[in-house]
């Protein structure tokens, strides 16, 4: 199977022929910067964090992240059987899209991200797996996209959908209904707030600071956000918070850290880096603590089905 042409004219653009505009330059900047960086945190460039099953997994961070790629996978209920066309709304480069094409080799997916680094790194991936007949990656922004109508029939959105603006994300939310086929169904998996009340101090101030280096307009509210699905005529929609599966993977991040600097300084000598890099840093560490704070913040898996 073939990827087709269903993807308007932004298929056979040049990686710079897109502009992502006012508001989307600090995400371009973020992940063209720090984005080689991710490769300390998984050789494999899985760029989220990862699902706990049982008990061996405590052992090993590249299998709990394998296991949140099969666990958005499985909430979309892809028959293998049958011709599916998936997006991967904020792909990385591409790591997820990747696996999906592998374990449904009748799927093609398309892999939406701004960030030239993932673009040039993640077509060479697709290129040493031999998928690209099946999987793609564009240049383009999913609260914009330049795809037609109902083309795909699953998507799913990874750690990502917090880069799209409005505690409801309405914009991210319409786009995503527009390109779905009726039927198709989608998952998001990511942090979202809990409620609008006021929050406390410390909270409010790492929160704030967890934006800034992650370069993200803001979280979703959960509640905010199921709300908007239902109004865009998404049914059957499970909301499950997974905080306590996520929370043996997010206990890494301070070896990782470490790792990270160790191998800076023996590559370069020196700590001298670019903001966004030391942001790269700072944001997970402050993340650790944010997620103690389960009244108010919590890692959340949705998913759906147009009408």
């Amino acid at each position: 199977m073939e990827l087709t042409g269903r993807y308007k004219t932004i298929q056979t653009k040049a990686a710079t022929a897109f502009v992502p505009g006012p508001g989307y330059d600090a995400i371009r900047d973020y992940y063209n910067i720090a984005g080689p960086d991710y490769e300390v945190w998984s050789p494999n460039f899985n760029m989220h964090f990862g699902y706990f099953k049982s008990f061996p997994d405590l052992f090993s961070l590249e299998k709990m992240l394998v296991n949140m790629n099969e666990e958005v996978l499985k909430q979309l209920q892809i028959d293998a059987t049958t011709t599916s066309r998936i997006a991967d709304l904020g792909c990385g480069v591409g790591t997820v899209a990747r696996f999906a094409a592998t374990k449904f080799p009748r799927a093609t997916v398309t892999g939406i991200t701004i960030s030239d680094y993932q673009i040039e790194k993640g077509r060479s991936l697709i290129e040493k797996e031999g998928l690209k007949n099946r999987v793609r990656l564009v240049k383009d922004n999913f609260e914009n996209l330049q795809a037609e109508n109902e083309v795909f029939t699953h998507a799913y959105a990874l750690e990502s959908a917090c880069h799209a603006h409005g505690s409801d994300k309405a914009v991210f939310i319409a786009e995503m209904t527009r390109v779905l086929k009726p039927g198709a169904r989608f998952c998001i998996a990511d942090g979202f707030l809990k409620h609008d009340r006021n929050l406390p101090r410390i909270f409010s101030f790492l929160y704030k600071k967890i934006l800034r280096y992650w370069a993200l307009p803001c979280f979703g509210n959960i509640h905010a956000v199921e709300k908007k699905l239902k109004e865009n005529g998404f049914t059957n929609i499970t909301v499950r918070e997974i905080s306590l599966n996520i929370a043996p993977s997010v206990a890494y991040v301070p070896w990782t850290c470490l790792k990270f600097f160790a191998r800076e300084i023996w590559k370069n000598k020196s700590l001298r880096m670019k903001k966004e890099r030391w942001h790269n840093v700072y944001g997970p560490l402050l993340g650790m603590i944010l997620g103690l704070y389960r009244r108010h913040f919590g890692y959340f898996i949705i998913s759906g089905a147009k009408k």
